[in-house]
């Protein structure tokens, strides 16, 4: 018997799409906070005021006014971008805070007052599924939420017999915060009081529910809404006493009922005020009314209608047909001024705000904005006139976008938050801003402004209106109490300015896997997602891809031994100015000088090169260069370079030459080393640390006589500028926050500081001052001169300077520079928890028992800002486990003088844990090392005269085009050098070409030779001096001594000493705009900080190959296998990293690869709105939004995408919206019509071919579908091929059909099934397209354009197309209930070979080997067989015996051997399936075996099937995206594997507290109202608590889980790292 199958799934990429924000003061009082819920994750962001142009990671904004051109004020244009001046205007900017993940989809949130403890700051009040609340607020101490309370009505007396709807659970809080309402079941409110007291303990008293239907005879509840101005907490119902459907409207016309009932929250009692009867029957939500008006707007799909005090004032109708739903009773309060738009709402789809006494922005499910006027005397009102700000005409016959619809204020809503705004302008006058946030379901979130200009600045002419951006943050005039007769007009009085958005990459159409270039299109390293998201005219592509894929600029080997280190160093040269030597560069130029040397590290030599626009290698130099280096820096202003190795450091200048040379005493070696400007820390081998200091008066460096003792015990140490200087000491913090509740004379906050160490002193007990390990500085430290010592140095250089040193006993310690004091420790940091709270305790000689994983290295590193959000502390582990700490003030008055600094952990899914690197990287050193001296001078000679031939061939070239550019350009004089430079010596230039696109990932067993034949001649990077070649092996000084393999066994390093290799995280100024930190090791990343001020986690992938004096002498690159030899690690690993800026490379970084292979890259083009096609890094992932139809103006939905492999290009099902018509359902009038020949031998005319009959004024909008292929290189559209009206595409794939006109006998296809829609009435029909993508002659100018569509086959089938599948090289086709396996062998015709009957409706079909999974919309999963042989039939194996299963996506899970069925119903559940035709409960295989169930909480809406890594593990995985954005990795796992991970899931799921009191395992279980088995067995592993825990959670936590279960927390890493290699598909 087979083993049992367990399966493994977790979410690789959380939920996009915005659902609910809400605005509050949550991180401290008078903050101006903003919580989005996107499914189950909630986002926390701040509104910063920022200056324009500041950062260029900003989102740009866009300005629109809304000027009058029409007479009488009725009319007016679309909105009017605004060009914007360099100015120093503030603008809001949204910062990111803090995300979590809750086990549980979160339906509604609202603010609710907090408690006088709370000093006026909010709380957040969250409800879920299944009538749950949950209160939560924020700790300002540990930067995180904290569940105060939880409230549940999941009782059975309270559900009668009914469930939740989608709009139950919504929550309304009154206007005054007296309490909280929630709609539960049905008819039923459970209110929440709230205390309005300032002595309570909580804000909350006990809450209760109450029945409308028995209280006040309120039934069927459609919406609720707290009205304002009244002493009790009073609500507007709107519901519908008997229900109805659209069949009753000749007698039920006016069915709904606005209720205004009165709450007691003493006697919990309610009383009806008053209410409104016979209100139209299409009405779905309310929207209150603010003074002086007041009273609800009743919105319905046709009208808006205002209902205030019991009566309706106004019922504005949007279309013709708006009157059918309005009685007799209501004609007089008709308002047909808005007929014309012909608008149609979804009134649960739509966002309303106001932002005026009177004016409201209404955003339509089609992505239009509205401005409604309520237009009266008072609070009656008269009509509301809607106006049009954004999106194409409603009435329009094509739905085309207007202008660029990217940029105006258009959002397809989902939710909509006000917020205000407080500042100070220029001037000093306080201001108060009007900021709206609309959540977009299409992707796209908007952060806008409303500016009120008020009546005074509205001169009723556009033109003056329009000049007045001036008077932008002006005061706002008093609101009249009338408008009838003002000529001021909306459009004149109101102005949008977009300032900042939020991209989005659901909700998902469609999924598609993909590659980044077709020559490596089967390469799983080059895989890439691609999904349709958004609707309507706004859907877009979205391209993902896990790892940054940066743009090679050059990749090249430099001839010798293998490189070890790299450094590039910017430096200037000094003039003689009256005695003073003066740079050529201030300051804040520095930034912007291009590198001047690049330093090459060798095991026994360096290389130096000189950066220019070419890499000259410099011969004769003032470098150390007869061994290895250790560091490179700038120091004194970038006027000299330091220069470390093992026996002493060097002074260099500009021009190369040496100014000082500094020697280590005899019998010490310097191990490593740490230089900041003015400073150099040297690690010595003994230990010890050396410090010198840089004096600015003699430009030389000198001896810090005085080390402090604490730095012996230090195993790593870093220096950090605080140049922004955000750090503060306890004692400043204080003062400049004393009106903040956030100062603690106590520790309450540091509850997980107490529980880690339990055996130290009280936390009450002061810190102690450091001076047994210090010395007393103070006393001791001797007068410096201001001018020449490092600390007015450091001033000049823009901040203090500090050392975060991390000692032997896991302490983690901060020191201020030069005096070396300590001012922030940590006790036990090895640990690693999710919060660093400072010690309060002296650090004991005598630590704990350290942990397994030790720490390697830690930074600080300010990133993307310039406050002390911005500060990070990235923390590595010997295994490559990266930890990153985002920085946060909070002050503590027991140590006034230390730091007000905490820390807390920011979550990342990169899981790169390799405890094996470090040990196989030095074996394969080795092993390097052993191969180049293999080599004899022969065939490095051989190689040499290679090199010189191609050398000669390029400086033949150069010197042509000299000549020619010299001829070009006679009158030019020659370029000169600047006076006082010193002329560095000629030395050989060594080119830096761009490399080809084919080359740029490839392999390492399909790397080329860079000296080889099938290298192509720009890849060769060549030595010369003047017209004679130097030998190769000059390059290298000092010859490399061979050294012997190790053996496999032996274990070349003790884990029980720090490493002392090159560093491993390296700060990057900018790189493409950003400020960085590289990390370096087996799985290369980049940390980076965006725009929203949050810290991004991304792999980054670079070139991985041997140059050729690495591999045996007469082998080719293409037969060499790297890895197997023992040269290269298995992993594409980085050793080192440096900034590279120079006249080919701006703003870059050139990294060093495992085998001494250097590759000089940038990261790929960004965009300040990354909808435009840029790379956008502020995301979960890396991602590019691309804007598809260039060539039709009118697109719309994106239906599908599909990737053609062969020609690397991709298919896109896209869409316009047009209305649709009802077609002339009489054949013989549609034959006259259509002028066709009558009778009764002549074939009817198809009801899609047929003319449109005009039956009605508002025509539905339809999408009209065609297909586009794009070009992979500018994704632009190179060829469509458009379909016939009402004509929608079902399915679309790239399917490998036979093929007999191939030499392979097989070849890729595009299909498309198709259906008509014209009503129930009319027989369905389908159409069966099969399209070939051919290679044309491209346009002239435009390369791109070499491929078309080529329609192969079309056939039209009678009844619409449900899916399509490959099996065996042959297409199944789904028609309804039939399945059709049908063959294309000869390129002409589609021939049916077999077929199968099944039940209902075919949805999915799935095919592996001979295999065919088929999902039925009603009757569950089928499993059929597929025989070739003999007579080809189709036969069921087995199916699923419940027929009562949705299921909408299917596919195979497979390992090896084994065979599982996975299936995704229309509820969003994963079922799990086995065919085992030799259990006895599989009835001989007629019944699927259900193994497991798995809840995405969100329609699944494409299963993708992959193979997994390693490819010779034989399994197959399946990544799953759903309708949110979300997408999960599903996979197999061992028996073994399984068990152990799943006893230590359920102690996460018992003994960790998760947020909001929610259930971890009942998150991911399916509903019982949607279960169809009994209870399934465990044989599904939820991974969501396990892999965030052991990728980078508290190391001490770790290790307890796995103690727990028997374990160690090795091997539950190994076995997470083994399973995550798996499922990593890009």
């Amino acid at each position: 018997m087979r083993d049992p199958i367990y399966t493994y799934c977790r979410e690789v990429l959380p939920p996009s799409s915005v659902d609910q924000a809400t605005s509050l003061s949550f991180t401290r009082a008078g903050a101006s906070n903003l919580a989005l819920a996107r499914g189950n994750v909630l986002e926390l962001y701040k509104i910063d005021l920022v200056l324009k142009g500041t950062t260029g990671n900003e989102a740009a904004g866009d300005d629109y006014q809304y000027n009058q051109n029409s007479v009488g004020g009725e009319e007016f244009d679309l909105p009017m971008i605004q060009e914007r001046s360099a100015d120093t205007t503030k603008r809001p900017q949204m910062h990111l805070v803090g995300r979590w993940s809750l086990h549980g989809k979160i339906m509604d949130m609202i603010a609710v007052r907090g408690s006088k403890q709370q000093g006026g700051v909010e709380n957040l009040l969250l409800s879920f599924a299944e009538a749950k609340m949950a209160l939560v607020s924020f700790d300002q101490g540990t930067q995180s939420i904290v569940t105060e309370s939880i409230h549940y009505y999941e009782h059975e007396q309270l559900q009668h017999k009914t469930r939740n709807d989608e709009v139950s659970c919504a929550l309304r809080a009154d206007t005054e915060g007296r309490c909280v309402a929630m709609r539960i079941y049905d008819d039923q409110l459970a209110i929440l009081p709230l205390t309005t007291g300032n002595d309570e303990a909580k804000p909350y008293t006990d809450s209760y529910v109450v029945d409308m239907r028995g209280e006040t005879g309120v039934r069927g509840v459609r919406d609720c809404v707290f009205l304002a101005g009244y002493l009790e907490p009073t609500l507007a119902i709107l519901h519908e006493p008997v229900a109805m459907w659209p069949g009753m409207l000749d007698t039920t016309v006016d069915s709904l009922v606005v209720t205004v009932v009165s709450l007691d929250l003493v006697r919990r009692s309610v009383s009806t005020l008053n209410s409104v009867s016979r209100l139209p029957y299409d009405s779905r939500t309310l929207v209150a009314v603010p003074d002086p008006i007041g009273g609800v707007l009743v919105v319905g799909a046709s009208s808006i209608t205002h209902v205030a005090n019991g009566t309706v004032s106004c019922i504005s109708v949007l279309n013709k047909v708006a009157a059918r739903g309005i009685g007799v009773a209501m004609v007089d309060s008709i308002d047909d001024s808005n007929v014309s738009l012909g608008l149609v709402l979804d009134p649960h789809a739509c966002a309303c705000a106001f932002v005026g006494p009177r004016t409201a922005a209404l955003w339509t499910q089609q992505g239009y904005c509205f401005l409604l006027t309520m237009d009266g005397d008072g609070r009656l009102v008269r009509r509301i006139v809607a106006k049009q700000v954004a999106g194409s005409e409603p009435s329009a016959e094509t739905h085309a976008p207007v202008a660029d619809t990217w940029e105006d204020v258009g959002v397809v809503p989902s939710c909509v938050a006000e917020l205000r705004v407080s500042y100070d302008d220029d001037s000093g006058v306080s201001l108060d801003s009007l900021l709206l946030f609309v959540g977009g379901m299409a992707g796209r979130s908007i952060l806008l402004e409303v500016e009120d200009r008020g009546s005074s600045g509205a001169t009723g002419n556009g033109d003056a209106t329009m000049e007045m951006d001036a008077d932008f943050y002006g005061e706002s005039s008093a609101v009249p109490a009338s408008i009838g007769n003002n000529k001021e007009t909306p459009e004149d009085r109101y102005r949008f300015t977009v300032y900042d958005e939020l991209l989005g990459t659901g909700p998902t159409v469609a999924m598609e896997i993909g590659a980044r270039s077709p020559a490596t299109s089967g390469s799983e390293e080059n895989l890439e997602l691609i999904t349709c998201a958004g609707n309507e005219w706004r859907g877009r592509l979205r391209v993902q891809q896990r790892q940054i894929q940066p743009e090679i600029m050059a990749s090249f080997d430099v001839p010798g031994a293998p490189v070890r280190g790299v450094w590039t160093v910017r430096c200037v040269a000094e003039y003689n100015i009256g005695g003073v030597m003066q740079s050529a560069a201030d300051s804040g130029s520095l930034s912007s000088l291009n590198d001047r040397f690049m330093v090459l590290s060798r095991d026994a030599s360096t290389v130096v090169f000189s950066v220019g626009d070419e890499l000259v290698e410099m011969e004769r130099t003032g470098f150390f260069t007869k061994g290895p280096t250790i560091s490179v820096a700038e120091l004194l202003g970038c006027t000299r370079v330091v220069q470390v190795y093992a026996t002493g450091l060097r002074l260099v200048n500009a021009s190369g030459r040496e100014t000082q040379s500094i020697a280590v005493d005899a019998g010490q070696e310097v191990a490593s080393a740490e230089v900041s400007d003015p400073f150099v820390l040297l690690r010595m081998s003994s230990g010890d640390y050396v410090a010198y200091e840089a004096i600015a008066s003699s430009s030389e460096l000198q001896l810090v006589p005085q080390v402090p003792a604490i730095l012996g015990r230090a195993c790593h140490l870093s220096l950090f500028r605080d140049t922004h200087r955000v750090l503060a000491s306890n004692r400043d913090w204080a003062e400049s926050n004393r009106d903040l509740h956030v100062f603690t004379e106590d520790h309450d906050n540091d509850d997980e500081f107490d529980s880690l160490y339990a055996d130290a002193k009280q936390p009450q007990q002061r810190r102690k001052r450091l001076t047994s390990l210090v010395g007393n500085k103070r006393q001791t430290k001797k007068k410096r001169d201001a001018t020449n010592t490092g600390a007015a140095l450091a001033d000049g250089l823009g901040g203090p300077l500090y050392a975060a040193v991390l000692l032997t006993s896991g302490d983690l310690c901060i020191l201020r520079l030069p005096d070396f004091e300590p001012v922030w420790t940590m006790q036990r940091f090895d640990s690693l928890p999710s919060t660093l709270i400072p010690s309060l305790v002296d650090i004991d000689e005598s630590s704990d028992e350290p942990l397994g994983m030790r720490l390697d290295q830690v930074r600080l590193a300010q990133l993307g800002g310039d406050s002390i959000e911005t500060l990070h502390l990235v923390a590595l582990t010997t295994a490559g486990e990266l930890s990153v700490y985002r920085a946060f003030g909070f002050g503590s008055s027991d140590d006034p003088m230390g730091l007000a600094l905490r820390f807390t952990r920011i979550s990342h899914d990169v899981f790169a844990y390799e405890p094996e690197y470090e040990r196989r990287v030095i074996r394969a050193q080795a092993r390097q090392l052993a191969a180049y001296a293999a080599w004899t001078e022969a065939d490095k000679e051989r190689l040499e005269e290679r090199a010189v031939e191609e050398r000669l061939a390029r400086e033949r070239a150069l010197e042509k085009q000299r000549r020619e550019e010299a001829a070009a350009v006679a009158d030019w004089g020659e370029d000169s050098d600047d006076e006082g430079m010193v002329e560095a010596p000629k030395p050989a230039p060594v080119v830096v070409p761009p490399v080809e696109e084919d080359d740029l990932y490839a392999d390492a067993d399909d790397s080329r030779d860079v000296f080889g034949e099938d290298t192509a001649e720009y890849e060769k990077p060549f030595l010369n001096d003047g017209d004679v070649a130097k030998p190769v092996e000059e390059v290298v000084e000092e010859p490399a001594p061979a050294v012997e393999e190790p053996a496999e066994e032996e274990d070349p390093l003790d884990l029980s000493e720090p490493f002392v290799r090159a560093p491993k995280l390296t700060i990057l100024e900018n790189v493409s705009g950003y400020t960085a930190l590289f990390v370096s090791g087996a799985r290369p990343a980049l940390v980076l900080v965006g725009s929203k001020r949050y810290a991004r986690v991304h792999p980054i992938r670079l070139l991985a190959r041997v140059p050729a004096t690495l591999q045996p002498v007469g082998t080719s690159s293409a037969d060499f296998d790297a890895v197997a030899a023992g040269l290269l690690t298995p992993w594409r690993a980085v050793v080192g990293v440096a900034r590279f800026h120079g006249s080919g490379c701006s703003h870059g970084f050139v990294a060093l690869g495992q085998g001494g292979t250097l590759t000089i890259a940038g990261l790929p083009a960004s965009s300040n709105s990354s909808l435009r096609g840029g790379m956008e890094f502020d995301s979960p992932w890396p991602v590019r939004c691309i804007p598809v139809g260039t060539a039709h103006p009118g697109i719309a939905a994106l239906g599908g995408v599909c990737f053609h492999a062969a020609s690397g290009s991709y298919a896109v099902a896209a869409a316009s919206m047009v209305r649709f018509r009802i077609k002339e359902p009489n054949p013989d009038i549609a034959a006259r019509d259509a002028n066709a020949p009558t009778g009764a031998d002549q074939p009817l005319i198809s009801e899609h071919e047929r003319l449109d009959l005009s039956t009605t004024s508002v025509p539905p909008a339809v999408a009209r579908y065609h297909v586009d292929l794009l070009s992979p290189v500018t994704w632009e559209t190179i060829d469509s091929h458009g379909l016939d009206a009402n004509e929608h595409i079902v399915d679309m794939q790239t399917l490998t059909l036979d093929a007999a006109q191939t030499a392979t006998g097989s070849k890729q296809f595009l299909c498309l099934a198709t259906a008509f829609v014209l009503g129930e009435d009319v027989a369905s029909r389908g159409k069966m397209y099969v399209f070939d993508v051919v290679d044309v002659v491209p346009l002239p100018g435009r390369p791109q354009t070499n491929r078309k569509l080529r329609l192969l086959y079309k056939e039209e089938i009678k009844g619409s197309i449900g899916a399509l599948g490959e099996l065996r090289g042959n297409l199944a086709v789904s028609l309804g209930s039939k399945i059709l396996v049908r063959s294309f062998r000869s390129n002409e015709s589609l021939e049916t070979v077999a077929f199968l009957d099944c039940q209902a409706w075919v949805k999915s079909l799935a095919g592996f080997k001979n295999f065919l999974l088929i999902g039925d919309l009603v009757n569950s999963l089928w499993f059929a067989g597929f025989q070739e042989e003999g007579p080809t039939r189709l036969q069921v194996l087995g199916r699923d015996f419940c027929n009562q299963l949705p299921v909408e996506c299917a596919d195979f899970l497979v390992s090896g051997p084994q065979l599982e069925l996975v299936a995704a119903d229309a509820y969003g559940n994963l079922h799990f399936f086995l065919y085992a035709p030799r259990d006895a409960h599989s009835l001989n295989g007629q019944k699927l075996l259900r193994r497991g169930e798995y809840n995405l909480r969100s329609r699944v809406t494409a299963i993708r099937r992959l193979v997994a890594k390693p490819l010779s593990s034989g399994q197959q995985a399946c990544l799953v995206a759903t309708a949110s954005g979300a997408l999960y990795a599903v996979s197999m796992l061992p028996e073994k594997t399984f068990k152990r991970l799943h006893r230590i899931n359920t102690q996460l799921v018992h003994g960790v507290e998760p947020l909001a009191g929610l259930n971890p395992r009942e998150f991911r279980s399916v509903p019982i109202h949607q279960r169809q088995y009994h209870a399934p067995r465990r044989t599904v592993l939820d991974a969501d608590l396990l892999v965030p825990l052991y990728a980078h959670g508290s190391l001490s936590l770790q290790r307890e889980t796995a103690q727990r279960d028997g374990t160690t927390a090795d091997r539950v890493l190994r076995d997470v790292a083994e399973i995550e290699r798996t499922v990593s598909f890009f």
